[in-house]
């Protein structure tokens, strides 16, 4: 699953469990209380075998929304975010954070996604593996 495919995961699943809430992408922004997602931060590390461990970090900010709202908002977002993982999703939750907003910003919701992935190179010769022939490189 790339970084496309789950922003657009976490859109649809804002726009599932907040109907009434809209989700700002790009364009126009609107004029009542909505959410605006954006990748924070991705992390990629080298595991065994050619697997790499990727975190990525999304933050969905609740922007000209009532305050006592978004405090109210922030169990059903943990539990919308949390529900992708089951909704048959590659990755899995590995942490949640609700921090009150600042001059100018609204409260930001942060989440932070594991995924692994498969290292796209075929797997060299290995010396055992070797019959004739083959050239190490």
């Amino acid at each position: 699953m790339s970084v496309q495919q789950l922003r657009e995961h976490i859109t649809s699943t804002l726009e599932r469990y907040f109907p009434d809430v809209p989700v700002y992408v790009e364009g126009e922004k609107p004029q009542t209380a909505y959410f605006h997602p954006g990748l924070i931060s991705a992390t990629l590390d080298r595991q065994r075998e050619g697997r790499y461990l990727a975190v990525y970090r999304f933050g969905i900010h609740f922007e000209q929304g009532n305050l006592l709202a978004a405090e109210r908002m922030a169990d059903k977002l943990s539990e919308a975010m949390a529900g992708m993982e089951q909704d048959g999703g590659a990755f899995r939750v590995v942490r949640q954070a609700w921090e009150a907003g600042t001059e100018g910003h609204g409260p930001l919701f942060t989440v932070d996604y594991m995924l692994y992935l498969q290292n796209d190179k075929p797997d060299s010769i290995k010396m055992g593996q070797m019959i004739g022939g083959e050239r190490l490189k």
